[in-house]
């Protein structure tokens, strides 16, 4: 399998090009600015390809680099994202600009740019989604949660328009990388399986609907029950 993995050079993005890796996949690591951590990625996939590009303004160059580098390509997934909190009452409208370009829009550029590729090898392609967005809104997230849905909102219809040579999927992860400041002991009591979860959990549901053949058009949410529990 050869595999182009958004935003790779750390946090979930590394450990899901990882997984694959450790699964037999051939894995081109993309990052935009974090080149240090994208080399310290490629070193532990035994020197994989390194992709550098903004997604949201040249995801045709990004697809076509990476098959170059890996001699096609069978996967992509779409990780790469922007996250911030703004309250929607005074956000301007930039910065919901900028992150619908970077969550919403340049992914849907980066699956089409890649589809002739997978079409060929009869691929798939797996977005990276959040419970926010998808089962729950957060408040203060109104320009993130607009981006992840508007992206879910797409896994499920390319995956109609795609079918049969190319599977889409998503996987919208819950509480895995909390961000600075959170309670982390406070939420893992509201989550059934009672613990944070580990980006190792999403990159296995990654891998599984990358390989399973007759799945498509699902988003996979990976929270440890946390939506069942608002």
């Amino acid at each position: 399998m050869q595999a182009l993995v958004t935003g790779a050079a750390k946090r979930l993005g590394r450990a899901i090009a990882l997984e694959l890796h450790r699964n037999g996949a051939r894995v081109a690591v993309h990052y935009r600015t974090s080149r240090k951590e994208a080399e310290e990625t490629a070193a532990l996939l035994g020197g994989a390809p390194l992709i550098q590009g903004d997604q949201a303004r040249e995801p045709e160059r990004i697809v076509r680099d990476a098959a170059r580098a890996l001699g096609g390509l069978d996967l992509l997934v779409c990780s790469a994202a922007r996250f911030e909190q703004a309250p929607a009452d005074t956000l301007p409208r930039e910065q919901f600009e900028t992150m619908l370009a970077t969550n919403l829009t340049g992914p849907f550029y980066l699956m089409q740019a890649a589809l002739p590729l997978l079409r060929a090898s009869r691929g798939s392609i797996v977005t990276l989604l959040d419970v926010c967005g998808t089962t729950q809104v957060w408040k203060g997230y109104a320009h993130y949660a607009a981006s992840k849905a508007g992206l879910a909102a797409l896994t499920r219809l390319l995956a109609l328009e795609w079918a049969p040579e190319v599977r889409v999927n998503g996987v919208a992860p819950g509480a895995v990388l909390l961000p600075e400041g959170m309670d982390a002991g406070r939420l893992a009591k509201r989550i059934p399986l009672g613990r944070i979860g580990a980006p190792e959990d999403v990159a296995r549901a990654v891998l599984f609907l990358s390989k399973e053949p007759f799945i498509t058009g699902e988003i996979l949410t990976v929270d440890g029950g946390r939506s069942l529990n608002p």
